[in-house]
């Protein structure tokens, strides 16, 4: 009786050893998160985040847009036969200058040479024809009807003359200007038409340079304002002017593409490379400028954390020009004086408290 008591005993020993093994590490371990959970601990919530910050002033804005323009020729024109012929001749060699109305491309023009011959001999016989028609009214031989159908026969021979002459100098491709003349497309002895492109040309001795501006500058601009700007490969940079632009908006864009023409001593600027362009606008007194690293982008706009007594206030705000190191604010609701935050921003929140070390 007292060996089946002592087992019994022993027994549920054990099994209460084995349950505080399993149980008390749990609830250690329970303890132990509940301490390191922040939402537990408003002290270390509520301690304050450490930022530097910028006292916002006002200055004068010299107001640039920087654009990527394209540079395009002054005069350029792709070279076609405006008939279906073969080509007899060429004279010109690929790559050099040609003078405006040079004959560029000699087309087969025999058949059209015989046909004004022709003609050249029926208006011959048809001044003979009239000169003797006309004799013969005066005289009362002959009737009005018939002069008068002598001299139209004369008219329209004439007329098929001229039509004949317009297309024989068809025949002859002449530069439409002068300028740079590119590769050829076809060879001597080919059949063209008016579709096939039988060389480019070039005029290169100024360039245009087309860039954009955004919609909100399109009034800050006038003709012949200076525009500078750069091209990869060369030295220096190149001063245009302002003389034309789109009359409309770019509807995806919401911008205004504007040209300028610059002079191209020696041919430097080709026509297709990209510039880096730099447009000068009038300058802006009073500019509210902040630090680069003080906005917070959003999905709609931007936004600055401004100090208020002690906390980080996060203020929509609406920006303007952009400098290497600083951007405009050009909403009403930030002020000269006001204390806009520039670092820690991701770890700040709407009221979050901060303290500032350093203040610019």
């Amino acid at each position: 009786m007292l060996s089946k008591r002592v087992k019994i005993i022993t027994i549920s020993l054990i099994v209460l050893v084995i349950l505080g093994l399993i149980i008390v590490p749990k609830i250690i371990s329970t303890g132990d998160k509940s301490s390191q959970n922040p939402r537990q601990n408003p002290e270390q919530q509520n301690q304050p985040i450490s930022v530097d910050a910028f006292i916002i002033k006002t200055q004068t804005l010299d107001n640039q847009i920087k654009a990527i323009g394209t540079i395009r020729a002054n005069e350029e024109a792709e070279i076609r036969s405006e008939v279906s012929r073969k080509i007899r001749a060429i004279h010109f060699k690929e790559g050099t200058f040609v003078s405006r109305g040079k004959t560029l491309f000699k087309l087969d023009s025999d058949d059209l040479v015989a046909r004004l011959r022709k003609q050249e001999i029926e208006e011959r016989l048809a001044v003979t024809r009239l000169e003797r028609e006309k004799q013969l009214r005066e005289k009362g031989l002959t009737s009005q009807e018939d002069y008068d159908i002598s001299e139209n026969t004369l008219e329209q021979i004439r007329a098929d003359i001229t039509l004949t002459r317009i297309e024989i100098s068809k025949t002859s491709v002449r530069a439409p200007f002068s300028g740079i003349i590119g590769l050829r497309n076809v060879s001597n002895g080919a059949y063209v038409t008016p579709s096939v492109v039988l060389t480019t040309m070039q005029d290169v001795s100024k360039v245009k340079i087309d860039f954009s501006i955004p919609e909100k500058y399109i009034y800050l601009f006038k003709k012949g304002q200076k525009v500078f700007f750069k091209v990869d490969g060369i030295v220096g940079e190149f001063e245009g002017e302002v003389y034309a632009y789109e009359p409309k908006v770019e509807g995806n864009t919401r911008s205004l593409v504007l040209r300028a023409i610059c002079a191209n001593p020696g041919g430097m600027l080709l026509p297709g490379t990209f510039a880096n362009v730099t447009f000068k606008l009038a300058e802006t007194d009073n500019a509210i400028m902040v630090p680069t690293q003080a906005i917070v982008p959003k999905l709609k706009g931007q936004s600055v954390f401004l100090l208020k007594e002690g906390k980080a206030k996060l203020i929509d705000v609406e920006i303007g020009n952009r400098t290497e190191e600083h951007v405009q604010i050009t909403s009403n609701n930030i002020n000269p004086g006001d204390t806009v935050i520039i670092t820690n921003i991701l770890r700040l929140k709407d009221n979050s408290p901060v303290k500032v070390l350093k203040a610019e």
